[in-house]
């Protein structure tokens, strides 16, 4: 099982299941279907812009992509 986690404002926050990304997509299935790189590129297609927009609580945070942790359990 995959966790998705975002540093947002200084604060490691488990966004799986209570958080969405990009356009309010959750967490699984956006990084599901955008985690991998075109040919020749070493950038995968969620990271392109160099920011990701994470909707947490009522809020969005538009934050770096290193602020993005995946961890299988």
């Amino acid at each position: 099982m995959k966790r998705y986690y975002a540093n947002l404002l200084g604060t490691w926050v488990d966004i799986t299941t209570a958080g969405t990304v990009a356009d309010h997509q959750d967490p699984t299935t956006y990084f599901a279907e955008e985690l991998y790189c075109q040919e020749g590129s070493t950038v995968p297609e969620c990271f392109k812009y160099g920011y990701i927009n994470v909707q947490y609580e009522g809020k969005n945070y538009r934050i770096d992509p290193s602020c993005i942790q995946i961890v299988t359990e």
